[in-house]
């Protein structure tokens, strides 16, 4: 691995992972930045070092081929590489070569690269990597390593608990595979919103499944859940998360009855959380319908655009739907969350076709002491 090569890299990226469970998500560079590191490149600069983790333990590749690195620090400088390789990336508009004024090759690919300046193309593949090999038997090093080299980055809280070895991340992560989320949520996955929205799922199980109530879903008590089931200080068994975890794939798979593919009630995360305590009671998932969900949604928007004072804000479904509006601002507390279940709930269970808003009409008053905090 001394002399690993771009084109060395290139032939044996089937036996690199570049992917483990403890990496951040792929393609966070934008394009600029990654022509960038291209231009670095053939210009002959230096590179930060990248760090490869020797895999101990089998884990098998897409191709077939057992992994034999996987990537620890590095990850965004290989996937520009790879994409510029693959023709997926150009170089940037403003790409100047130092040693030659008369090379125009801006925004050209490597194919066309290689057929216009060749012997460009060769400073690319022949470019050394900057490669150490860390050899680990320990999971928790590997982890610690990774969480220092980001340091810098700015991980998300997403990408920070995922570097976290334990049995909730594993829950989480099989969650976030969930079709509910991939299929039929709008929502696209940047920067784990998937896995933010998995951990979630396991701390409302947990909160309910211990205390008997929601107390919040925010960054730090969905780290300490992580914590919670890693040795040798755990709290919660395996046998306790896998629980949690086939409780939420039930609730999720009742949701998938519900729900269209790329379906717009599901655009907002604060949404996909409420809707997700309410379809945990299996009466609420039979009774509900999308148009009642989406009648919802215009009522409540309806009554925002509504001034207190005005003669048309007279009914008490009226004061729901806008403290329903209120408590949207604190997406991460359990008191919040708990009210806009129960207003939604009494809309879907106790309305009717003639008169959609009787449940929230007997609802009563409640006044909830919500920070509005949001981490």
């Amino acid at each position: 691995m001394r002399d690993l090569t771009i084109a060395r890299f290139v032939r044996m990226r089937s036996v690199v992972d570049l992917d483990p469970p403890y990496q951040r998500e792929g393609e966070v560079w934008k394009p600029g930045t990654r022509a960038t590191l291209i231009d670095s490149i053939i210009n002959g600069l230096d590179l930060p070092k990248l760090y490869f983790e020797e895999v101990l333990d089998k884990r098998v590749s897409p191709s077939g081929l057992t992994y034999e690195y996987a990537v620890i620090d590095g990850k965004q400088r290989l996937e520009s590489i790879l994409a510029f390789a693959d023709d997926s990336l150009t170089l940037a508009e403003d790409f100047y070569f130092f040693e030659d004024d008369d090379v125009k090759a801006s925004g050209m690919t490597l194919s066309e690269l290689d057929e216009t300046y060749p012997e460009l193309a060769e400073r690319f593949w022949g470019f050394v990597l900057p490669v150490v090999i860390v050899h680990a038997n320990s999971g928790d090093l590997v982890e610690e390593m990774f969480t220092r080299l980001n340091a810098a980055t700015a991980l998300n809280a997403a990408e920070k608990r995922n570097s976290i070895q334990s049995p909730t991340r594993d829950s989480a992560n099989r969650l976030a595979e969930h079709k509910l989320l991939t299929e039929r949520s709008p929502i696209r996955s940047a920067r784990y919103k998937y896995r933010e929205l998995a951990a979630k799922f396991l701390a409302i199980e947990h909160q309910l499944g211990t205390k008997r109530r929601l107390s919040d879903t925010k960054a730090a008590t969905l780290l300490e859940l992580f914590r919670a089931t890693r040795d040798p200080d755990r709290t919660i068994s395996d046998a306790e998360m896998g629980r949690y975890e086939q409780a939420a794939t039930e609730t999720l798979d009742r949701m998938c009855d519900t729900f269209d593919e790329n379906d717009p009630l599901l655009r907002s995360i604060g949404t996909v959380v409420v809707y997700y305590i309410c379809f945990r009671d299996a009466d609420f998932a039979r009774e509900v319908r999308p148009a009642v969900l989406q009648t919802f949604e215009e009522a409540r928007r309806q009554a925002a655009r509504i001034n207190d004072s005005s003669t048309l804000f007279t009914t008490r479904a009226d004061a729901r739907l806008r403290e329903y509006n209120l408590l949207v601002q604190s997406t991460n507390d359990g008191s919040a969350l708990s009210r806009r279940a129960e207003i939604l709930r009494a809309f879907v269970l106790d309305g009717t076709e003639s008169d959609p808003m009787l449940g929230l009409e007997r609802m009563s008053d409640e006044t909830l002491d919500v920070d509005g905090a949001e981490d």
